[in-house]
């Protein structure tokens, strides 16, 4: 016989839990005449076969049920299936969390979190310690956080000395511009980088151009080209993000941006300059897609 401490430490419960387990009739003391209530082995391993069906994921309702009448294999089923989906959750939970640790690939985790909160995701990204442009890159790419900082060290490496940044060439962005039905006389120019397409709209239009990127060192080296050429005056250089652009609506009568609304998404892009552009504006963008239904594997790969 056992006293309720005794039986407590037994089964490595409290007390409390086992005076709740006699008042459910899962176990039954018997009172001593010095008022001692005692619990037979019987109950002890009552208590402890209650514990094994509640490692398997049964309520005490449901262990009581299975201890007074045959087991019900429907009640068994149902909690085996939830237990099945709550271990699918807990490995999908594992899997991210090691990814972000650096201990697997956090592209698909990514993928799903820019279709579902992009907004959020670029905000977490930053938390993250992500610069705004590194952030939307890495949006963009889906790459693994923990490969990030070695990736935006080969892409500086790669271009930094290079004058242009991206597709495209200064006979495209003049026909571009010859395609412009009216001439403008207020060009923002996003994501600018040296100025390359810049020079092209400064030399073919009389226009006052808003060049921003938010990438100081490019605006430097676009400033000083507009410098060394004496027209300087008809430009305006602004660190800025493409996300959050600095300007009244109905600011520009056209909008060029060669190359860089990717970045945050075509879609969102059109949706968030379009109100800068004046009544009868225009807006510009180039962009890299397939020019096949069938592009070869090293075409992909690349």
């Amino acid at each position: 016989m056992y006293q309720i401490s005794e039986l407590a430490a037994k089964v490595g419960l409290s007390r409390t839990a086992l005076i709740y387990y006699e008042k459910q009739n899962l176990i039954s003391g018997r009172r001593l005449e010095n008022g001692y209530r005692v619990y037979s082995d019987k109950d002890l391993q009552r208590v402890r076969l209650i514990k094994q069906l509640l490692a398997g994921g049964l309520t005490l309702k449901e262990c009581k049920v299975c201890l007074e009448a045959k087991v019900d294999k429907q009640l068994l089923q149902n909690r085996l299936k939830a237990l099945d989906e709550e271990i699918a959750q807990k490995q999908q939970s594992r899997t991210l969390l090691a990814a972000m640790l650096g201990e697997g690939d956090l592209k698909a985790w990514h993928q799903s979190l820019d279709k579902l909160a992009p907004d959020a995701h670029l905000d977490w990204l930053i938390k993250q310690g992500f610069s705004e442009k590194e952030a939307l890159r890495l949006k963009w790419l889906s790459k693994d956080m923990n490969e990030h900082d070695l990736y935006m060290a080969d892409f500086m490496k790669v271009f930094e000395t290079l004058e242009r940044w991206g597709p495209g060439s200064e006979t495209e962005t003049q026909k571009a511009l010859s395609l412009v039905p009216t001439a403008p006389t207020s060009i923002l120019e996003v994501g600018c980088g040296k100025g390359l397409a810049t020079k092209v709209l400064a030399e073919h239009s009389e226009a006052k151009i808003t060049a921003i990127d938010n990438e100081q060192s490019a605006l430097n080296r676009l400033a000083q080209r507009f410098e060394q050429q004496g027209i300087s005056q008809r430009l305006e250089t602004v660190c800025a993000s493409m996300t959050e652009l600095p300007f009244s609506k109905a600011s520009f009568d056209l909008i060029w941006a060669e190359g860089s609304a990717y970045i945050m998404g075509v879609e969102k892009a059109l949706t968030q300059w379009k109100p800068l552009l004046r009544e009868q504006g225009y807006l510009m963008i180039s962009d890299m897609v397939w020019r096949t239904e069938d592009p070869s594997c090293e075409s992909i790969e690349f």
